[in-house]
């Protein structure tokens, strides 16, 4: 990666403004370009002509995408298109974050690998699929990164799961959380070093990108981040479906597993028990910051 110039789309969403200060790059910038003006795309683009795209901008409200499909489709799919666009003359490698949302509801318990038929669910998944299908069809060197129920990054951001789940714990006696969803809660700073790892060993394709978990259910995982900030707060588990009612059908399994990365021995992810420890710690230590 040294001597390669990096642009980051997203650039002030947790996993952009993470890949930003955990670079060891001195040659990576944020991409603060509305990735749905073409012109305005390409023109930028045609100026930082950059070696790596890595693409972490996305419309990921999963409930307003169900009323709102033009948007989602607008920005994760035809904003991916017009990133692509610029790319199709170049030598640029493009990384794509994905969602193992995308796998959809063919399996009720068991974990996805990247063989399995993708069959999103909802508008969301939907349209980062197209994006996936636009950066497969139309280039070479790309890395399609599957990935789900990420945490880590600064407090601040306002879709920070596990600070938020904190504050909210914080302030109440109990706290009710699904138990019928299941997933990889993963750390943003483990897909970080494993994205890192797959371009400087020049790997191409889809690869899952998930912390280990078996079967670890939305209750269980809010239930650890409780535990471990030490809070008086009762978790209950709840399939209460008016209590968590959501307008997108979600898939009940987002669970996946990183088998090309096991097949290649280049997985580096770790437990998401311990990866979210480490995460916590940090959390207390800057709770005030």
């Amino acid at each position: 990666m040294r001597g390669k110039k990096i642009l980051i789309t997203g650039p002030n969403g947790a996993l952009g403004s993470s890949l930003l200060e955990y670079s060891d790059c001195k040659n990576v910038h944020g991409f603060d370009v509305d990735i749905t003006h073409r012109s305005e795309v390409r023109e930028r683009l045609l100026i930082e002509k950059p070696d790596v795209i890595i693409h972490t901008a996305a419309y990921t409200d999963v409930e307003k995408s169900e009323t709102n499909p033009d948007k989602a489709y607008k920005v994760n799919t035809i904003g991916t298109l017009n990133l692509i666009s610029y790319c199709l003359d170049k030598d640029v490698l493009f990384v794509y974050i994905s969602s193992t949302g995308v796998y959809g509801e063919n399996k009720s318990v068991n974990t996805y690998n990247e063989f399995d038929i993708a069959n999103p669910t909802t508008i969301h998944h939907k349209s980062k699929y197209e994006g996936e299908n636009i950066v497969k069809n139309h280039l070479n060197r790309y890395l399609i990164l599957r990935t789900g129920w990420l945490f880590g990054g600064k407090r601040t951001h306002n879709k920070n799961f596990v600070y938020n789940r904190y504050l909210e714990a914080s302030g109440s006696d109990v706290m009710y959380s699904d138990t019928s969803q299941i997933g990889n809660p993963t750390y943003i700073n483990n897909l970080i070093k494993q994205m890192y790892v797959l371009i400087e060993e020049d790997q191409y394709g889809t690869f899952n990108c998930v912390d280990r978990a078996d079967n670890i259910s939305r209750y269980e995982y809010v239930k650890k981040i409780v535990e471990l900030f030490d809070i008086k707060c009762k978790i209950k588990a709840s399939k209460d479906s008016d209590r968590f009612k959501r307008v997108a059908p979600v898939s009940k399994n987002e669970s996946a597993v990183n088998y090309k990365l096991n097949l290649l021995g280049l997985n580096i992810m770790e437990d998401w028990d311990k990866s979210l420890y480490r995460y916590v710690e940090w959390l207390k230590g800057n709770i005030n910051g």
